[in-house]
């Protein structure tokens, strides 16, 4: 599973419970809502994006990257 974040357009911000809903159906795990903003964060396998995308009022998905510090005494900082 991916973890992502996806932006509601401002048209479906006044819908955005019904488009969250969508996105469920869309095969995504929706972790948490900012009704205030219009952004769902959760995860959805990297096979079921394109369905994400297509949900109407979905603005944007974006990926979130994660990194990895080296431990403290690692010789390369």
């Amino acid at each position: 599973m991916e973890r992502i974040v996806v932006s509601v357009d401002d048209d479906h911000l006044d819908v955005l419970s019904d488009v969250v809903e969508r996105m469920r159906g869309a095969g995504m795990v929706v972790d948490q809502v900012a009704d205030a903003v219009g952004a769902v964060t959760g995860s959805i396998e990297p096979g079921a994006l394109a369905a994400l995308e297509s949900v109407p009022g979905v603005a944007e998905v974006e990926r979130q990257r994660g990194f990895q510090l080296p431990p403290p005494d690692s010789p390369i900082q």
